[in-house]
């Protein structure tokens, strides 16, 4: 008599699997944070951790006044500083008399807190959560994702990876990698979106673009590949957005009034997943994380930072020094509260390191549009901060770095982002950037003679003229962006205005 006999072999396989560092996790947490924030968790952390302590001797109070205010000198840019002209508070002190409890109500739950707190309850391995986070912070506020799979493998291996510098630039790691290795590494990269699309509300959140979104809003609903709805989706958009009905049905050969029915369901759904979670606060209070000021032809850079010199406990150190007095289970607790404190000191040392370089470099670059105002800023991506020789990091921490952080300019209170512009290359071979394209867009329509405005196609014509080659429908979008009317509704405008009058 046969039977079958279930035995269990070892079986030995070698696996890379690469992870975060509690440092790492750490120094990407502190560099998301803005001033106000990091002012919060070293409060907490000085709450929370005997170990951690205030250091109230280091420095006198000048001297606290004085790295609190720090100024970061650009000689080694080219610049000569000349005389400082001294930070006060006074503005804020202004504000501390006028209280109001309106600008102090805690804030609303944004979209990605949202995502990390289902992240956190989800049934995800570590692996697959830190995949997500990585997802989760490459997502707009409209709740779409703005990094593809490959790019997202290689922010993964660049933060997992040793600190071995030389392994990390020019995009070694991915490109080291063998085509089966790339292949696997991107299909684990979709197989956790999928499972976000599939499991995390709003629904279509990650979606890396509007046909993503909605397709998976009409999975939910019940709808399947082969279904109308979906071919609407992919392959009829732009028609339906051009109320194109009856050239759909005739090439799909069906009834108009199917079009109709499939087209009120789809204008049902969500376009901008991430609308619910927008801030609704209409006046906020915007602290400046570094302020920029111009002292005759020069520039100077400081940082806002009021956060108290910290130390490691000196009583906690002695005890475990002398560790043989007390019980294992307080010796442990004690050496994990002292290394927390250890590391939390290095990692802010390390952001302010970090940022400090990035604000140069971002300053020297722009330095035009602080002398000049916004047509002057240049073409920058954060691409070309994160591949310089100094920085050399990846373009995804240069974001964490800049991302809702706020810069006091000679031209106002700025976000960091605002200093970044995509580049449009002219006929000549110059590049120009995109805020530049969208303000000549801008002084063109307000020049304009009200009886004849200018059509979209016109203002394509007159930048060509101005060695700029812009297709008719990417002068269309820009209008939009700047939120004018079209060329028809304008004349209509000026027609109702005379008349007015």
């Amino acid at each position: 008599m046969s039977f079958i006999e279930l035995k269990q072999i070892p079986i030995l396989v070698q696996q890379q699997k690469l992870y975060l560092t509690q440092e790492q996790q750490l120094f990407l947490r502190l560099i998301q944070m803005t001033s106000l924030e990091l002012k919060e968790y070293v409060e907490e952390q000085l709450i929370e951790n005997p170990a951690l302590e205030e250091d109230l001797e280091k420095k006198t109070k000048d001297d606290t006044e004085k790295d609190n205010n720090e100024d970061i000198k650009l000689d080694s840019y080219g610049f000569d500083t000349g005389n400082y002209i001294p930070f006060t508070n006074k503005t804020y002190h202004d504000q501390e008399s006028d209280f109001s409890w309106e600008n102090n109500l805690t804030s609303e739950t944004s979209l990605q807190d949202y995502l990390r707190w289902q992240l956190k309850i989800s049934n995800f391995s570590v692996e697959e959560k830190f995949i997500a986070t990585i997802i989760i912070g490459n997502t707009d506020e409209d709740g779409y994702l703005n990094s593809e799979a490959d790019e997202i493998l290689s922010e993964f291996l660049h933060l997992s990876a040793s600190s071995d510098k030389d392994s990390l630039k020019n995009g070694y790691i991915i490109n080291n990698l063998n085509k089966k290795e790339l292949e696997e590494g991107i299909g684990q990269i979709e197989d956790v979106l999928l499972k976000i699309h599939n499991s995390f509300d709003p629904l279509g959140v990650c979606a890396r673009n509007l046909k993503e979104c909605l397709k998976f809003q009409a999975y939910n609903l019940g709808f399947r590949d082969g279904d109308l709805i979906l071919k609407l989706i992919g392959e009829y958009l732009e028609d339906i957005s051009n109320n194109s009905y009856e050239k759909i049905a005739s090439e799909l050969q069906i009834d108009v009034s199917e079009i109709s029915q499939s087209v009120n369901i789809i204008s049902s759904f969500e376009p901008k997943p991430g609308r619910p979670y927008y801030s609704s606060d209409i006046v906020k209070h915007i602290t400046p994380d570094y302020y920029v000021y111009r002292i005759g032809d020069e520039l100077q850079i400081q940082f806002k930072v009021n956060i108290p010199n910290l130390k490691v406990s000196q009583y906690y150190q002695r005890i475990i020094r002398n560790s043989d007095t007390i019980n294992p289970e307080t010796k442990k607790y004690i050496r994990e509260k002292l290394d927390l404190a250890k590391k939390v000191i290095k990692g802010i040392q390390e952001r302010e390191i970090a940022i400090s370089k990035v604000i140069k470099k971002i300053v020297t670059i722009q330095r035009d549009y602080f002398f000049y105002g916004k047509d002057f800023i240049k073409p920058l991506k954060l691409k070309d901060i994160a591949d310089d020789e100094d920085i050399n990091v990846h373009e995804s921490t240069i974001s964490r770095m800049t991302s809702k952080k706020y810069i006091s300019t000679p031209n106002g209170v700025i976000p960091m982002r605002a200093l970044f512009s995509r580049k449009i290359e002219t006929m000549h071979g110059t590049d120009i950037s995109y805020d530049r394209v969208r303000s000549i867009i801008q002084d063109l329509i307000k020049n304009e003679s009200t009886q004849s405005p200018y059509s979209d196609e016109d203002i394509s014509k007159i930048l060509e003229i101005r060695s700029i080659k812009l297709a008719r429908r990417t002068v269309a979008k820009y209008r939009k962006l700047l939120s004018i009317p079209s060329s028809s509704q304008r004349s209509k405008n000026y027609k109702e205005k005379s008349h007015g009058a």
